[in-house]
């Protein structure tokens, strides 16, 4: 989602990290530079926050991005002889991870995106490591330490002012859009415990490949169901053009990329260029659809930012 920030089944793919020149520095920034613009390209599909009828529901959106990258990965993985065998006593957790991690985050992601705005979706979509610490501590008891802790308070009262866009206590249509957004973090975050225990069996391209999968098969009957349930017309030429850059450019290319870059460089270098989204999203928001940088919307931004350099600096010190 950040575009999918670091997969959580990264490490399971590093092998012989080195240096990242500066050919390999500029694929990263354009890969996070590219994926910075996918709620841009959400937006137009989604037909914007008043979605006309010539556009594409959350679930349809969410299908038409992630079954042609599914289909792509599994070609390559089995060309490539990456595939594995899955057993049976890990079925269960590929079918959890494609619906928690792809069907319910993208489907609930989109239809609270419906409602908001791109800028304030990538800054909450910044906010994801403070969800996945926690999900950490409660469902597989890892130890945080004094910062992270801090990190994890402070990130979460960023989350609150983001969300509520200021402290006191609302609800407007683009507050239940960053709530909607909120728990499909949670789903995420939920997601990467179950990534977490697949990356010792499988390789990470393989976990993605079967989750996208999954969740695509998933969202089919309820994109489906979308369509059929309300007037329905093909999307627009934005719309069009919004869902190839989501399907082409944000999966097929960027996850095709960053997965080919994993095995030589370390994760906390790539890391880094993450950082890259929550500065770029609100330009994008900006330059393509005029949107304002409202002040609680910065405040909250910059209290987030201050919890996830904490939890960072708590798991560097662990």
């Amino acid at each position: 989602m950040s575009d999918r920030d670091i997969p959580a089944d990264a490490r399971a793919e590093i092998r012989t990290p080195t240096g990242i020149g500066a050919g390999v520095g500029l694929m990263l920034v354009l890969i996070n530079v590219l994926w910075a613009g996918s709620a841009i390209a959400a937006k137009a599909a989604l037909g914007g926050t008043s979605a006309p009828s010539r556009a594409v529901g959350p679930w349809a959106l969410g299908f038409a991005r992630f079954a042609p990258a599914a289909a792509v990965f599994l070609i390559y993985l089995r060309l490539t002889g990456g595939w594995k065998p899955i057993s049976k006593e890990h079925r269960r957790d590929f079918l959890l991870l494609g619906i928690f991690g792809l069907a319910l985050t993208y489907g609930i992601f989109y239809g609270g995106l419906r409602r908001t705005s791109a800028t304030e979706s990538t800054l909450l979509v910044s906010a994801e490591p403070v969800f996945i610490a926690l999900m950490a501590r409660v469902m597989l008891r890892e130890r945080l330490t004094a910062d992270q802790w801090l990190g994890l308070g402070i990130g979460f009262i960023g989350v609150y002012v983001l969300v509520n866009r200021g402290l006191v206590l609302h609800t407007s249509s683009n507050v239940v859009g960053n709530a909607c957004i909120a728990l499909a973090l949670c789903f995420e975050a939920y997601s990467g415990v179950i990534s977490k225990r697949l990356a010792r069996h499988y390789p990470g391209v393989m976990i993605l490949a079967v989750e996208m999968l999954v969740g695509s098969g998933a969202m089919f009957p309820l994109a489906v169901w979308e369509m059929h349930a309300g007037p329905w017309s093909w999307p627009s030429i934005p719309g069009v053009l919004g869902i190839a850059y989501l399907a082409i450019v944000c999966t097929i290319f960027c996850y095709g990329a960053w997965f080919h870059l994993l095995p030589r460089l370390r994760l906390s270098s790539m890391a880094g260029f993450l950082y890259i989204q929550p500065v770029m999203g609100p330009v994008y928001g900006r330059l393509f659809l005029r949107e304002r940088l409202e002040v609680w919307t910065c405040v909250g931004g910059i209290i987030v930012a201050a919890g996830v350099w904490l939890l960072a600096r708590g798991e560097a010190a662990a």
